[in-house]
């Protein structure tokens, strides 16, 4: 089954709330329909790992899926289901195909590789290199992320995927301000999931995380 709605970890939220947040939107959302990118810059490699193992933990408990942020390496050691990639990675001139096939080779050939799609460029890469799904951003307005490239952005990389032909088609998820009132309007350009942070994070109490996900998660 695909998973519809990733969320993206903040460490700023803390592991407890984070962890609470990943068992309420997955019961709501049903069994590997949830999936969690574990991402983190600021924390150093012990904090990656403790959290890693932490929500390995919870998301074998619910059913959701894991994937960890441009470790591989760590990824492996606590059993993730995949892992995200950058589309390009600074001071590795490794193309993106080889770094997914590294990737699969250490995870395992069912394993869930995301790539980063700032533009179509970078899905057409994503599609070529054979990775599982494609992260287009930023969609709406997000601080940091530069400017908003609308819901015309999954239609223009649905559109690359449909020329492509390639089976399994690669997968599309919208990344950046996504509300839970935006949910259907990507659906809709084409988008097969969406990913969040502070959709979910904000929400209110167990009622409001289940309201949320299963807003995200309404397609029109």
């Amino acid at each position: 089954m695909t998973p519809q709605v990733i969320l993206v970890t903040d460490p700023r939220y803390g592991l407890e709330r984070t962890a609470r947040v990943v068992r309420w939107a997955a019961a709501a959302l049903g069994p590997q329909r949830l999936l969690v990118q574990i991402r983190d810059k600021q924390g150093g490699e012990a904090a990656r790992r403790v959290a890693a193992r932490a929500l390995r933990d919870v998301t074998r408990e619910v059913g959701a899926l894991l994937v960890i942020n441009g470790d591989t390496a760590l990824a492996r050691a606590v059993g993730a289901d995949g892992v995200h990639l950058p589309s390009a990675m600074q001071g590795d001139d490794k193309p993106l195909a080889s770094r997914v096939a590294e990737a699969r080779a250490r995870l395992g050939d069912g394993a869930f590789v995301t790539v980063a799609a700032h533009d179509d460029v970078d899905v057409d890469a994503a599609d070529r290199a054979g990775a599982t799904a494609a992260m287009v951003s930023p969609i709406f307005a997000t601080p940091g992320k530069g400017p908003a490239r609308g819901v015309a952005a999954i239609t223009s990389a649905r559109a690359v995927v449909v020329a492509s032909r390639r089976a399994p088609s690669l997968l599309l998820y919208a990344l950046g301000g996504v509300t839970p009132g935006a949910a259907a309007a990507c659906y809709g350009a084409g988008a097969d999931g969406v990913a969040v942070i502070r959709a979910l994070y904000e929400a209110t109490g167990r009622a409001g995380v289940t309201a949320v996900a299963l807003a995200l998660a309404e397609r029109p």
